[in-house]
């Protein structure tokens, strides 16, 4: 199951070897995350980019 840190390492790759991690796990196979970890994500995106 993917978390809120993974999923934003991914998405924003400011840190290299998360960001290489994440993408490692996420093209691995079958990964789910929560409607929870969805708003969060939304949430902290809001910030980054209207920042």
């Amino acid at each position: 199951m993917l978390d809120a840190n993974m999923i934003l390492r991914y998405l924003l790759n400011d840190n290299a070897d998360m960001a290489e991690k994440a993408e490692e796990y996420i093209n691995a196979g079958d990964v789910s995350t929560t409607i929870e970890v969805i708003a969060e994500e939304i949430y902290v995106l809001k910030g980054v980019i209207f920042s």
